[in-house]
């Protein structure tokens, strides 16, 4: 099995593949080194995550505990979800970096192959149908063959959409991210409404903090950006008053589903497959999810079960059905900038505007 991209779907499903016994090559273009946003999981991670067999390696890799969630949605007085009743106990803020090095080093144990720094150059299938990798390590070429390729190389599928798969996307949301060395021991996150999209502040392992600005990409009109922040009064006293430094990232955060993710000897997963609003606070969680179903649906696949792949398109497309009306619930409960662009996108049958 050759998978490429070693981020949270990618090792959970090298690590799955590896446990039921099969040959895996992980193929992941950095060293783990580079700075990776940090999130906050959910407490359900925690069912995964054992699943996975990695619980204990996953608390030794120094997560933060996140003790719940402040909002100031509808209105702008803020509401607390706490966690404390929670099956599962509280959730986590992350160091993205460690925590996907942590699954790759997961599934090298379990019997992967895991190539760091190697950038694949080329990728076909042969005539006898495995398929032949190429990728530059080293100032080498490394050549891997293998039965499945599985695309896990985040929004741009990189491999995918050589086959044809192409993104359906439902939103123009971007978010402009920045760190702070403001600490704050809440310990929670914060997600605050304003007139022409939302902030999220989390802290991170390290004693920093990450801030992002969500807006859509053409409202993204040369700001002013201690004025963005100003509208955000709590994000604002959370930060100390203190300047929140400009965004060093602005990254897409739309909602996209890609069809088909999945075909001949080729199956789609994590972001490649589907990318979620970081409002759901299910992004990573739904990665590690599909790396997951994608690993059992190859292990049938290979056992001469026509149907597994299909099976796992359908999960696929359930899932972001199902998402998308949670979300339209979320952003149709703002009724406080009548006329915002932003917001009145997603009023009920709003978004083509």
């Amino acid at each position: 099995m050759l998978v490429a991209g070693g981020g949270a779907a990618g090792s959970a499903a090298a690590l799955d593949l590896s446990r039921r016994g099969l040959s895996v090559a992980l193929i992941e273009q950095d060293d783990y080194r580079a700075l990776r946003i940090g999130e906050t999981l959910p407490p359900m991670i925690r069912q995964q995550l054992t699943a996975l067999g990695v619980w204990e390696r996953f608390r030794e890799c120094g997560p933060l505990e996140s003790y719940g969630i402040q909002t100031a949605w509808e209105s702008a007085t803020p509401r607390h979800q706490d966690f404390l009743r929670n099956p599962y106990g509280c959730g986590w803020h992350v160091d993205r970096a460690r925590f996907d090095a942590m699954l790759a080093a997961a599934a090298a144990q379990a019997g992967a192959e895991l190539f760091v720094s190697a950038r694949a150059s080329e990728c076909h299938r042969q005539e006898d149908g495995r398929w032949r990798l190429e990728a530059s390590l080293g100032g080498a070429t490394l050549t891997l063959t293998g039965r499945v390729l599985v695309d896990a190389t985040g929004r741009k599928a990189l491999f995918a959409a050589r086959q044809g798969a192409q993104p359906q996307v439902s939103d123009r949301l971007i978010a402009a991210v920045t760190l702070s060395d403001t600490s704050d021991p809440a310990q929670q996150t914060l997600i605050e409404a304003v007139e022409q999209g939302w902030w999220y502040s989390a802290p991170l392992p390290d004693g920093r903090m990450v801030f992002a600005y969500m807006t859509d990409s053409d409202l993204w009109k040369n700001p002013v950006w201690s004025e963005l922040v100003e509208q955000a009064p709590l994000t604002s006293a959370r930060a100390k008053h203190l300047p929140v430094p400009p965004p060093f990232q602005i990254v897409s955060a739309a909602s996209v589903i890609r069809k088909p993710v999945a075909g001949p000897g080729w199956i789609v997963i994590g972001d490649a497959a589907l990318a979620f609003d970081p409002l759901s606070g299910q992004g990573v969680f739904k990665s590690i999810e599909s790396g997951m179903r994608a690993a059992a649906a190859i292990a049938r696949a290979l056992t001469g079960e026509a149907a597994a792949f299909g099976e796992y398109e359908t999960w696929v497309q359930e899932t972001y059905r199902d998402y998308l009306r949670l979300r339209a619930q979320f952003y149709e409960a703002v009724r406080r900038w009548p006329g915002s662009p932003f917001w009145d996108r997603r009023a009920p049958g709003g978004y083509h505007k």
